[in-house]
C-alpha cells in the first residue's frame, strides 16, 4: 500500500532558496523537469540553476516552482520519485518535498538488492531517518519550522515530527 508523505521547510530566506534547492538536487540521480506557475510550458530540469531560481522568485510577487526528481538519495533513505515545490507568497518562501512510500513495493523483488536501500523498511522508519536529514538541512539554511508527516503535513495530526519534537504520529507504529 502506498502512502503519501511530505517534508516542509517554512520561511526559507529568499536569498538562500536557490542554494537549498541546489543542495536537494545534488541528491537526485535525475532532474526530470521544472515547471513555474506563471509558465504554460514545462522546462528542462537540467537547466535550473540556483541563481535562475532565485532571480525568478525575486521577480514575481507570487510564484510556485515544481521540480520532479528521480532517485533522491540521502544517508537517511532513497526515494524513487520526489516532487519539490518552492512556493512564494506574501514575501515568504516555503519548500515542500512530496513523495510516496510503499510498504510492500519490493517484497518479492530481489533482482538488485542495492537499487532501493530502504526496500523493506517501514514508512515510519524512513520518516524517522528523514527527520534527522530535514533538521540538518533546516540548520544549514536557517529555515523557519520544519515538519514532516503524511500528506497534508500542514495538518498537525498527520505529522511524525515538528522541528526537534516527534509526533503526534509515533515513529514506531506497526
Amino acid at each position: 500500500m502506498k502512502n503519501s508523505f511530505e517534508i516542509v521547510f517554512e520561511n526559507v530566506s529568499m536569498l538562500r532558496i536557490g542554494e537549498l534547492v541546489g543542495e536537494l538536487l545534488s541528491h537526485a540521480d535525475e532532474t526530470e523537469y521544472i515547471e513555474f506557475s506563471d509558465d504554460a510550458q514545462v522546462g528542462d530540469g537540467k537547466a535550473i540553476t540556483p541563481d535562475l531560481l532565485t532571480a525568478r522568485l525575486l521577480s514575481e510577487p507570487e510564484l510556485t516552482a515544481t521540480i520532479r526528481v528521480r532517485r533522491f538519495a540521502t544517508t537517511a533513505a532513497t526515494i524513487d520519485l520526489v516532487l519539490i515545490r518552492v512556493i512564494k507568497y506574501d514575501d515568504v518562501v516555503d519548500l515542500e518535498m512530496s513523495f510516496d512510500i510503499d510498504e510492500n513495493e519490493n517484497e518479492n523483488e530481489n533482482e538488485n538488492e542495492n537499487e532501493n536501500e530502504n526496500e523493506n523498511e517501514k514508512p515510519t522508519t524512513i520518516m524517522h531517518a528523514l527527520h534527522e536529514y530535514a533538521l540538518t538541512i533546516a540548520n544549514l539554511f536557517s529555515t523557519g519550522d520544519v515538519y514532516g508527516g503524511m500528506e497534508p503535513a500542514a495538518d498537525f495530526a498527520t505529522r511524525y515530527f515538528t522541528n526537534h519534537l516527534p509526533g503526534p504520529l509515533p515513529f514506531d507504529r506497526n
